[in-house]
């Protein structure tokens, strides 16, 4: 962690952001989160799509109910100066959430009061992003959004994550892939999914039990402007061993491509649309593309 973070209110040495054994957060997963990469290069600090992942961050805190709200232009003050004050000198990520401690043994929302909090952590490549991924479909399925929202960054789903990952990695595969109760993939274990079959760019549909990512959606708004099609259809075991190619998309994971799936290859090498959405997302953080004055934040590092 960044020797500073963002915590009751105030930005402090990450060492005093103290959490109660009995907060409610720790007892029983009550926290949303959300994640932004920050890119460092000539004295400078790049954020890509700070509105957006405010108002995802607001959103998963109205799914639950919870009675927090932090606007806009209050977020953003608060990221540059946390950003400006951790001085970063790498590439970093940006944890802000929102969560309960209040002390309240039980499994309920009633009475209890809200917060958030934002860390730093300097981060390179998430995932190996020279090479293809060994992917394998877990054994763990996706909850449905009608047992726990699945457009929401809930810090007690991703035990789930947690499982199907581990799982991959300890069966010797890089990451998962997760099917729903329906038996159709619908994402990594971390990551959206976007396949392209037959020659078609096929997308699982956003009432699937997928996450809304923000990466996924900025690559579709790539693909449209491209005049790419999209073809939103849920996905089987099948496609995936007989697709063109297989990406995964995350703020931390940026844009990868699957090698194989369960041990059937698919390509050893990049294929088109992963090389062509590398190449656009790069462009757009260097300020060097028509999206980046919509979607890029840059914030003047002090050395």
């Amino acid at each position: 962690m960044m020797q500073y973070c963002f915590h009751k209110g105030q930005i402090k040495p990450s060492t005093e952001a103290t959490l109660s054994l009995a907060s409610h957060c720790i007892q029983y997963g009550t926290s949303v989160f959300g994640g932004m990469r920050g890119y460092f290069k000539n004295g400078q600090a790049t954020l890509f799509r700070m509105k957006d992942h405010h108002q995802r961050l607001i959103n998963a805190a109205k799914i639950f109910g919870w009675d927090y709200h932090i606007s806009f232009d209050n977020f953003s003050k608060i990221i540059h100066e946390l950003v400006q004050k951790n001085n970063p000198d790498t590439d970093f990520y940006i944890r802000p959430f929102i969560y309960s401690d209040s002390e309240v043994l039980t499994p309920c929302f009633h009475k209890l009061e809200y917060d958030m909090g934002i860390y730093m952590i300097p981060l390179g490549d998430y995932l190996d992003t020279s090479k293809g991924l060994r992917l394998m479909i877990s054994s763990y399925q996706k909850f449905p959004d009608s047992s726990i929202s699945t457009k929401a960054k809930a810090s007690g789903a991703y035990l789930h994550s947690s499982a199907a990952r581990s799982e991959a990695n300890n069966r010797g595969y890089d990451e998962a892939l997760v099917m729903d109760v329906n038996w159709k993939i619908v994402e990594g274990s971390a990551e959206n999914l976007i396949m392209v079959y037959g020659g078609e760019v096929i997308i699982p549909p956003l009432a699937s039990d997928a996450l809304e990512g923000i990466s996924i959606r900025s690559a579709i708004q790539i693909l449209k402007d491209k005049n790419i099609p999209i073809r939103y259809e849920y996905i089987d075991r099948s496609m995936a061993y007989t697709c063109d190619e297989l990406l995964l998309t995350g703020t931390a994971a940026n844009i990868l491509y699957g090698e194989s799936v369960d041990d059937r290859i698919i390509s050893k090498e990049m294929g088109p649309i992963c090389k062509m959405l590398r190449q656009e997302f790069e462009q757009i953080i260097n300020n060097n593309h028509p999206r980046s004055s919509d979607w890029i934040t840059q914030i003047k590092i002090n050395k």
